[in-house]
């Protein structure tokens, strides 16, 4: 742990990385909460996340780019892009500018796609294998440290500013990121110069994937999982308005309390996979969601803090452990494909769900919802424990 923190590029990254989730968490935030008071509809609210999460459907595609073009840059050129997009956000007015906060997330759920997979493979050039582990926990506690404080940044600027203030924000921490990316001198792959061949470098990707029992097993119990999950994302207005009573600015609280949890995930990340592996600690952390998300559903005040602590403690542990597994079972050359392909499979029943969400919330219960949705994640973490992957395995 103390070499990472002694590596100058792992500290630039991090430092880098976390003022940008600064900004992201404080957007984040802000999108479904400038939909809600635009239109008043929860529905509307909710559907923010859903462009975001569309075009990692075309994961496979964009990874053959990731792949065969350094990743630092192509990092430097979507804290950018990113940059430049959240900032057309200064141009929403009205209830009839809804559709460029719309646009704007899809935007920005095309760059973070590129972007993660572009890490991923960085990341595994940087790090040994038995650095990756605590290399990618502390990315994530410092990421998801954020959440302590983004939050009630981002709710207090639009308070008082709007919308456009946590917009330029935003991209003024993508701007930062960039800066410091641009001063790693970290090994990165060479630019392919070999004629583009998208059908068969996607194969490639998809090939690695169907190969290895491990990978198989994190794709279907990580579909499962977000099919589980993806509802909340529009249900949780109904919690938050319906269920506690209180404003769409209290989601920044329940945010804020889930970042202490991820914080504490993150940290511990590195140690828990050393001792029980990847599949296991992924196993561990569904379970746990799937209580919380339960307990989050009976909108009982001391339930909902409990159980947003707990899922941030989980979260953490899944991304660190599904992150970790996938570069240690991926050659460096396929990472941006793997990462993508792998993506884009959980990321449809994903955006599945989200729709049925928007179109439940006003019929069914939210509480039975969650109930389910936990139940099922309970279940799920059994599949997951099947696959016994060591950390020690490496490609």
């Amino acid at each position: 742990m103390r070499s990472l923190f002694a590596d100058r590029d792992f500290r630039l990254l991090a430092v880098g990385q976390t003022l940008s989730a600064l900004g992201d968490y404080a957007m984040f935030l802000a999108l479904g909460v400038w939909a809600k008071e635009l239109t008043g509809s929860n529905t509307a609210a909710g559907l923010t996340i859903l462009p975001f999460a569309l075009p990692a459907l075309a994961g496979p595609a964009l990874g053959v780019f990731v792949d065969r073009l350094p990743r630092r840059q192509v990092m430097i050129w979507s804290d950018v892009a990113a940059a430049i997009a959240v900032t057309s956000l200064v141009a929403v007015d009205g209830p009839e500018d809804m559709w460029l906060i719309y646009v704007v997330s899809f935007v920005s759920g095309t760059i973070v796609t590129i972007y993660q997979a572009a890490r991923a493979g960085l990341l595994r050039g940087m790090l040994d294998d038995d650095a990756l582990g605590d290399g990618n926990g502390l990315l994530q506690a410092t990421n998801q440290g954020m959440r302590l404080v983004a939050p009630l940044v981002g709710a207090g600027l639009f308070a008082v500013f709007g919308g456009p203030a946590v917009a330029v924000l935003d991209a003024a921490t993508f701007v930062i990121s960039a800066v410091f990316l641009a001063a790693l001198r970290a090994r990165d792959i060479e630019r392919r110069r070999e004629p583009l061949r998208w059908i068969a470098e996607i194969r490639e990707g998809l090939g690695h994937i169907a190969a290895s029992a491990d990978l198989v097993r994190l794709t279907i119990g990580t579909a499962i999982v977000t099919l589980l999950f993806g509802c909340t994302e529009v249900l949780i207005y109904a919690v938050v308005d319906e269920g506690l009573g209180r404003p769409p600015e209290f989601i920044g609280v329940l945010a804020t309390l889930q970042g202490v949890g991820a914080v504490a995930g993150g940290a511990v990340a590195g140690k828990v996979l050393r001792r029980w592996g990847e599949l296991p600690t992924i196993a561990a952390a569904c379970a746990v969601a799937g209580v919380g998300m339960v307990a989050f559903g009976s909108a009982v005040l001391p339930f909902v803090v409990g159980a947003c602590i707990g899922f941030g403690v989980a979260v953490a542990l899944f991304i660190v452990a599904y992150e970790t597994l996938m570069q240690r079972r991926t050659p460096e050359a396929l990472q941006g494909r793997v990462m993508a392909a792998v993506e884009a499979a959980v990321t449809l029943p994903y955006v599945v769900s989200i729709a049925i969400g928007a179109v439940i919330v006003s019929i069914v219960p939210f509480q039975l919802v969650y109930a389910i949705g936990g139940a099922g994640a309970v279940i799920t973490s059994v599949y997951f424990l099947r696959g016994r992957a060591r950390a020690t395995t490496t490609v």
